[in-house]
């Protein structure tokens, strides 16, 4: 596609379709700049994809394999392979069980046809590197093998999600997407319930999140409705000058929760993890501002605060902006491998990239996915990143300890059975109304900061029963890496902009922050970033 391209001058080069590098290519082009945006993969999302079940088994073989990239320091090369893949380690992939099959032979389809390896191609070397990779034959696990065929066949019912977020009702990017029309693009259902787990009694408790909520949930007692409406009430429209806040200087938001509003136990956790999705030790204007902030989201769009795109979370929003882009003129090649970086000696600047077909491209500026950088622009320190633990599960019926059918999203509190002594454990769990799975069968996303290995393991164990496990099991960890790590290290071009790494945090805030100022690095103050569309949209989503 790149011989075709005669232009070869841009504005902006922008490297990665992560949604960080999308949102910046869709507001630059928004205001008349040019803008060329590559991805070396064939499917947008970079590192905030989401995968069908076809596509999920060629990431997981692609995990196992060697890149044979070889990294020369200072040589500019863009070892893009190698980069990405270093970003994920024991990755593990199985699947088992088979009454998916026998529901599927019930419907008509003979036993014959998923007993046989695909007659694709392209499917036959998947199930061939798959079995090969976990040392099966056919007569070892026919019923793997069959479910196997099964998924393939319905790969495209599936969209797994390797970085799952959720939109607050309030967030900056809500009204960026009414303001700017890129909503239009995009499909959205409510959240309807938050969970904590209850170590005493080894089930998720359902996390009062509405006055709704707050009056029918059985599990609190009135004395603690009482003070749970009581405080609401106090961060829905809290002022810092309010006389609460006399003698806290040097209270925690956990300490200040105790000793000001007397709410303790579960109650506790129930505020700082679930609704203000922080830590006890945080300031009390920062868990405030959490808290003020969800309980100003419910209710906007429904009855809770939180939204859920469908067929995948950021990759779908990154999709979204990449086709306001292009409206605005955007050009984009997907799939193109690419070789160099060309760097002005005198300046210190880049003045372009060079594709591995030959092609040069000229840009302004460079905007990149941490994957793209050169090696010899990365500090090399192991402080400088942090590993996401996450699970993808995928069922045929709801988990046993969380009763709720529908959209959700859950958390185990630090210190909680699963043995996360210091970090919590997030959930979120889907089925087909969010496009994620066929009918009747669900999705469940968890992840940790923590740094006890098996915690997810454990979470998962206290999440299903023996009889009852997934069929599909994804495990893997996941490197975060920021723009601190580029501070005063003085190594990258002077017109090379790098984009952070998706982080563990639930929601989009740290994202949307980090590419409207980023926008403002690279354009004046008077521009403004992703500007109203020229007729009024509704404050909806259609």
């Amino acid at each position: 596609m790149s011989d075709d391209l005669e232009e070869i001058n841009f504005d902006y080069i922008v490297l990665g379709t992560g949604l960080i590098e999308s949102i910046l290519a869709g507001s630059l082009a928004r205001i008349g700049k040019k803008v060329l945006h590559l991805d070396s993969h064939q499917h947008y999302g970079s590192n905030w994809s989401v995968f069908g079940f076809r596509e999920l088994i060629k990431w997981y073989l692609d995990r196992t394999q060697e890149i044979e990239e070889q990294v020369i320091e200072g040589d500019l090369s863009i070892n893009y392979e190698r980069s990405y893949s270093s970003n994920f380690k024991n990755v593990q992939l199985k699947i088992c069980g088979d009454k998916l099959v026998t529901k599927e032979l019930e419907e008509g389809n003979s036993a014959e046809n998923l007993s046989k390896k695909p007659s694709n191609e392209a499917d036959k070397a998947l199930f061939d590197a798959y079995f090969k990779l976990t040392s099966s034959t056919e007569n070892e696990l026919p019923c793997e093998m069959k479910l196997f065929n099964y998924l393939l066949k319905n790969s495209r019912s599936y969209n797994l999600d390797t970085t799952p977020k959720l939109l607050g009702a309030r967030e900056e990017l809500v009204d960026i997407l009414i303001r700017s029309g890129v909503g239009r693009y995009l499909e959205f259902r409510n959240v309807d319930d938050v969970y904590i787990f209850d170590d005493s009694i080894k089930f998720f408790e359902k996390v009062p999140s509405s006055k709704e909520d707050v009056f029918t949930n059985k599990s609190v007692s009135l004395v603690e409705k009482r003070k749970l409406m009581k405080f609401l009430t106090f961060a829905m429209e809290y002022d810092i000058k309010d006389p609460l806040f006399e003698g806290t200087d040097n209270l925690n938001y956990g300490q200040f929760l105790t000793e000001k509003f007397k709410i303790t136990g579960k109650l506790k956790n129930a505020i700082i993890y679930a609704i203000a999705l922080v830590n006890e030790k945080v300031s009390i204007k920062h868990g405030l501002d959490r808290t003020h902030q969800f309980v100003r989201a419910m209710g906007r769009f429904g009855k809770g605060a939180y939204l859920c795109p469908l067929y995948g979370g950021a990759s779908e929003i990154a999709q979204a902006f990449c086709r306001v882009c292009a409206v605005y003129g955007g050009i984009y090649i997907l799939n193109e491998a690419l070789e160099r970086y060309v760097i002005d000696e005198k300046t210190n600047k880049c003045t372009g990239i060079i594709t591995k077909e030959g092609k040069e491209y000229k840009g302004q500026k460079i905007i990149a996915g941490i994957d793209y950088l050169n090696y010899s622009w990365l500090p090399h320190e192991d402080n400088l990143s942090t590993w996401i633990s996450r699970a993808i599960l995928v069922t045929d019926t709801r988990l046993e300890t969380i009763n709720c059918e529908g959209l959700s999203y859950s958390i185990f509190p630090p210190g909680s059975e699963a043995g996360n002594i210091d970090e919590p454990i997030y959930g979120i769990h889907q089925n087909d109304e969010i496009m994620a799975c066929p009918k009747n069968q669900y999705v469940t996303y968890l992840w940790t900061t923590s740094k006890n290995e098996d915690a997810l393991k454990k979470a998962i164990d206290l999440l299903t029963s023996q009889g009852k496990q997934p069929f599909i099991n994804v495990f893997y960890k996941q490197r975060v890496r920021n723009l601190n790590m580029f501070e005063n290290s003085g190594k990258l071009p002077k017109n090379i902009i790098p984009c952070s790494d998706p982080d563990a945090t639930l929601d989009f805030e740290t994202a949307i922050k980090e590419a409207r100022n980023l926008f403002y690095e690279c354009e004046s103050s008077d521009a403004e970033f992703m500007p109203s569309v020229e007729q009024e949209n509704e404050d909806t989503f259609d």
